[in-house]
Protein backbone atom coordinates (compact mmCIF):
# COMPACT_ATOMS: atom_id res chain seq x y z
CA UNK A 1 0.00 0.00 0.00
CA UNK A 2 2.52 2.60 0.91
CA UNK A 3 5.66 2.66 -1.73
CA UNK A 4 9.21 4.26 -1.42
CA UNK A 5 8.46 7.74 -1.41
CA UNK A 6 7.77 10.09 1.02
CA UNK A 7 5.15 11.78 -0.50
CA UNK A 8 3.30 8.38 -2.18
CA UNK A 9 3.15 7.70 1.45
CA UNK A 10 2.18 10.35 3.50
CA UNK A 11 -0.71 11.03 0.32
CA UNK A 12 -1.38 6.94 1.38
CA UNK A 13 -1.77 7.71 4.87
CA UNK A 14 -3.97 10.65 4.32
CA UNK A 15 -6.40 9.07 2.22
CA UNK A 16 -6.30 6.42 4.75
CA UNK A 17 -7.24 8.74 7.70
CA UNK A 18 -10.24 10.14 4.95
CA UNK A 19 -11.63 6.76 4.84
CA UNK A 20 -11.23 6.42 8.50
CA UNK A 21 -12.90 10.07 9.00
CA UNK A 22 -15.74 9.19 6.52
CA UNK A 23 -16.66 5.69 8.03
CA UNK A 24 -19.43 5.55 10.86
CA UNK A 25 -16.62 4.90 13.56
CA UNK A 26 -14.31 7.56 12.09
CA UNK A 27 -17.25 10.14 12.57
CA UNK A 28 -18.30 9.31 15.84
CA UNK A 29 -14.55 9.62 16.63
CA UNK A 30 -13.95 12.73 15.23
CA UNK A 31 -17.16 14.56 16.41
CA UNK A 32 -15.33 13.71 20.13
CA UNK A 33 -12.64 16.74 18.91
CA UNK A 34 -16.10 18.97 19.68
CA UNK A 35 -16.31 18.09 23.18
CA UNK A 36 -14.53 21.06 24.79
CA UNK A 37 -16.23 22.98 22.43
CA UNK A 38 -19.32 21.63 23.15
CA UNK A 39 -18.43 22.72 26.82
CA UNK A 40 -18.74 26.26 25.94
CA UNK A 41 -22.04 25.84 24.78
CA UNK A 42 -23.33 23.58 27.76
CA UNK A 43 -21.43 24.96 30.58
CA UNK A 44 -21.54 21.36 32.01
CA UNK A 45 -18.24 21.79 33.41
CA UNK A 46 -17.78 24.92 35.65
CA UNK A 47 -15.66 27.19 33.29
CA UNK A 48 -16.31 31.40 33.68
CA UNK A 49 -14.07 33.80 33.28
CA UNK A 50 -13.71 35.93 37.31
CA UNK A 51 -15.60 38.74 36.12
CA UNK A 52 -18.52 36.82 34.95
CA UNK A 53 -18.44 35.26 38.72
CA UNK A 54 -16.30 32.33 38.03
CA UNK A 55 -12.29 32.06 39.05
CA UNK A 56 -10.08 32.27 35.60
CA UNK A 57 -8.75 35.45 35.96
CA UNK A 58 -5.22 34.98 34.25
CA UNK A 59 -6.29 32.55 31.83
CA UNK A 60 -9.29 32.94 29.60
CA UNK A 61 -12.09 29.72 29.22
CA UNK A 62 -11.69 30.48 25.09
CA UNK A 63 -8.23 30.09 25.55
CA UNK A 64 -7.97 27.10 27.90
CA UNK A 65 -11.15 25.96 25.42
CA UNK A 66 -8.76 26.13 22.33
CA UNK A 67 -5.91 25.29 23.58
CA UNK A 68 -7.92 22.11 24.65
CA UNK A 69 -9.34 21.24 21.07
CA UNK A 70 -6.05 21.53 19.69
CA UNK A 71 -4.11 19.19 21.98
CA UNK A 72 -7.81 17.02 20.96
CA UNK A 73 -7.07 17.25 17.54
CA UNK A 74 -3.35 16.42 18.28
CA UNK A 75 -4.63 13.23 20.01
CA UNK A 76 -6.86 12.11 17.25
CA UNK A 77 -3.85 12.50 14.47
CA UNK A 78 -0.91 10.81 16.69
CA UNK A 79 -3.59 7.66 17.54
CA UNK A 80 -4.19 7.60 14.13
CA UNK A 81 -0.97 7.73 13.16
CA UNK A 82 -0.07 4.59 15.44
CA UNK A 83 -2.52 2.51 14.06
CA UNK A 84 -0.15 -0.27 12.86
CA UNK A 85 0.57 -0.46 16.62
CA UNK A 86 -3.13 -0.58 17.38
CA UNK A 87 -3.51 -3.39 15.10
CA UNK A 88 -0.52 -5.46 16.09
CA UNK A 89 -1.52 -5.27 19.94
CA UNK A 90 -5.14 -7.65 19.00
CA UNK A 91 -8.52 -6.18 20.25
CA UNK A 92 -8.64 -6.96 24.14
CA UNK A 93 -5.61 -4.92 24.69
CA UNK A 94 -6.50 -2.03 22.47
CA UNK A 95 -10.01 -1.92 24.60
CA UNK A 96 -7.93 -2.13 28.08
CA UNK A 97 -5.98 1.01 26.50
CA UNK A 98 -9.45 2.48 25.29
CA UNK A 99 -10.75 1.68 28.78
CA UNK A 100 -7.84 3.03 30.48
CA UNK A 101 -8.13 6.11 28.74
CA UNK A 102 -11.55 6.88 29.78
CA UNK A 103 -10.58 5.69 33.49
CA UNK A 104 -8.13 8.36 33.74
CA UNK A 105 -9.83 10.77 31.45
CA UNK A 106 -12.75 10.27 34.58
CA UNK A 107 -9.92 10.82 37.03
CA UNK A 108 -8.97 13.98 35.29
CA UNK A 109 -11.99 15.59 35.53
CA UNK A 110 -12.52 15.11 39.07
CA UNK A 111 -9.07 16.71 39.54
CA UNK A 112 -10.38 19.61 37.65
CA UNK A 113 -13.62 20.46 40.19
CA UNK A 114 -11.56 19.68 43.20
CA UNK A 115 -8.78 22.08 42.27
CA UNK A 116 -11.84 24.32 40.74
CA UNK A 117 -13.62 24.00 43.73
CA UNK A 118 -10.67 24.64 46.13
CA UNK A 119 -9.52 27.08 43.96
CA UNK A 120 -12.89 29.29 43.86
CA UNK A 121 -13.38 29.12 47.84
CA UNK A 122 -9.83 29.52 49.33
CA UNK A 123 -8.05 32.27 46.96
CA UNK A 124 -9.31 35.19 47.68
CA UNK A 125 -10.32 34.68 51.32
CA UNK A 126 -7.64 32.52 52.50
CA UNK A 127 -4.58 32.80 50.24
CA UNK A 128 -5.26 36.85 49.59
CA UNK A 129 -5.08 36.22 45.55
CA UNK A 130 -7.00 39.23 44.59
CA UNK A 131 -8.06 39.85 40.69
CA UNK A 132 -5.19 40.19 38.87
CA UNK A 133 -2.93 38.00 41.36
CA UNK A 134 -0.27 36.04 38.93
CA UNK A 135 -0.14 33.45 41.76
CA UNK A 136 -3.30 32.72 40.28
CA UNK A 137 -2.00 30.61 37.87
CA UNK A 138 -0.43 28.06 40.19
CA UNK A 139 -4.23 26.91 40.42
CA UNK A 140 -5.06 28.09 36.57
CA UNK A 141 -2.39 26.10 35.05
CA UNK A 142 -3.68 22.65 36.47
CA UNK A 143 -7.00 23.20 35.61
CA UNK A 144 -5.81 24.09 31.89
CA UNK A 145 -3.92 20.69 32.71
CA UNK A 146 -6.91 18.77 34.37
CA UNK A 147 -8.98 19.89 31.03
CA UNK A 148 -7.05 18.99 28.42
CA UNK A 149 -5.89 15.47 29.60
CA UNK A 150 -10.01 15.02 30.40
CA UNK A 151 -10.85 16.02 26.89
CA UNK A 152 -7.91 14.37 25.05
CA UNK A 153 -8.26 10.88 26.76
CA UNK A 154 -12.49 10.75 26.28
CA UNK A 155 -11.32 11.16 22.81
CA UNK A 156 -8.74 8.82 22.64
CA UNK A 157 -10.72 6.08 24.21
CA UNK A 158 -13.68 7.09 21.49
CA UNK A 159 -11.09 6.91 18.61
CA UNK A 160 -9.44 3.71 19.63
CA UNK A 161 -13.07 1.61 19.84
CA UNK A 162 -13.94 3.81 16.51
CA UNK A 163 -10.41 2.57 14.73
CA UNK A 164 -10.66 -0.72 16.45
CA UNK A 165 -14.34 -1.65 15.36
CA UNK A 166 -13.28 0.19 11.61
CA UNK A 167 -10.27 -1.31 11.20
CA UNK A 168 -11.61 -4.86 12.18
CA UNK A 169 -14.42 -4.57 10.12
CA UNK A 170 -12.32 -3.55 7.38
CA UNK A 171 -10.10 -6.99 7.93
CA UNK A 172 -13.33 -8.99 7.85
CA UNK A 173 -14.30 -7.57 4.74
CA UNK A 174 -11.09 -7.92 2.56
Amino acid sequence: MKSGRPSEAFLADFKDFLVFLGSLWGLLAGISVFFPLSNTLLGVIPMKAYDADGVFDQLSPALITTLATIVTLFVILWTFANRDRLKAVGRRRALVHAGVSMGVSLLALVAYLVIHQVYREYAYDRWGWGSGDPRKLFAEIPLFFTYSVFFSLLTRAFVLIGMLEFFGSSDQAS
